[in-house]
């Protein structure tokens, strides 16, 4: 029951760090939001450069590409406050999971030494509780030699009983809002997502019009380019921050139900 315990506790502090992976990544999305709008403002000033009327469609698709770092800030600064709310109720968790485990392991060591009576020292019979829910706990108070103690031991018990219920009561609060803040952070993925093939089929456009500019056209191919390699790293870090996302929603649904994750 203890390795199950021990594991439990494990998972959770496994958990954090899922979520401060997802927090770096949002972290990182910044970056890619300032290359962005390098890229479109570069691409502004090379198309007012072409003159006659070649340049103006040129010209009326760096300005769309222009907007895109203004709707991707938002959607990255909400993502990265959704990020830091996740990894502080997981810390959160982490703490309560340490002094729940201590608390159970206080618990069962002050049964086994408290009286050396057949009753209350057989507690192999509890090997197959996990500890991880409130009807563990319950079925812990209803062994023999939870009752076999004087008047103040018994009463100590039940305060530490009290208080264990009180902690695991906590943490699956905690844990839902770490599976709600995941959920959220999910959804405001598909915002990032729409923003990049935007971008990416600007790109496909700038390099079409750019076949009959001449002398420009090298620059906006590249510009082109450029702006499908950002679009790409986008794409790669709102990929792993998905899938952080679902092994972390994995393991909180495991947690839950009082399972552990072994993988």
């Amino acid at each position: 029951m203890h390795d199950v315990l021990s594991l439990f506790k494990r998972n959770i502090n496994q958990l954090f760090g899922i979520t401060v992976d997802i927090l770096n990544v949002g972290r990182s999305l910044q970056q890619l939001s300032l290359s962005m709008q390098i890229l479109a403002n570069n691409g502004v000033v090379q198309a007012a450069k072409i003159q006659g009327g070649k340049g103006r469609p040129m010209l009326a698709l760096v300005e769309i590409l222009n907007n895109t770092p203004k709707e991707i800030r938002p959607e990255v600064a909400a993502l990265e406050h959704l990020c830091a709310g996740l990894a502080k109720v997981t810390a959160s968790s982490s703490n309560i999971v340490w002094r729940y485990h201590q608390l159970i392991a206080s618990l069962l060591s002050a049964m086994a030494h408290g009286d050396r009576s057949s009753a209350s020292s057989n507690l192999d019979t509890l090997s197959h509780l996990r500890f991880t829910t409130a009807a563990d706990i319950t079925h812990l108070t209803q062994h023999p030699s939870f009752a076999v103690a004087g008047a103040l031991e018994r009463e100590n018990r039940q305060f530490m009983v009290n208080l264990c219920q009180a902690n695991l009561a906590e943490l699956h609060e905690r844990l839902k809002d770490a599976l709600r803040c995941l959920g959220e952070t999910q959804q405001a993925l598909g915002g990032l997502k729409m923003i990049g093939l935007t971008a990416r089929y600007m790109a496909f456009c700038i390099a079409s019009e750019a076949a009959g500019l001449a002398e420009a056209e090298a620059n906006f191919k590249n510009l082109s380019t450029e702006i499908t390699r950002v679009v790409d790293d986008l794409d790669g870090k709102t990929l792993a921050m998905k899938k952080a996302i679902e092994h972390g929603q994995e393991l909180l649904d495991l947690l839950l139900k009082g399972y552990t994750y072994a993988k």
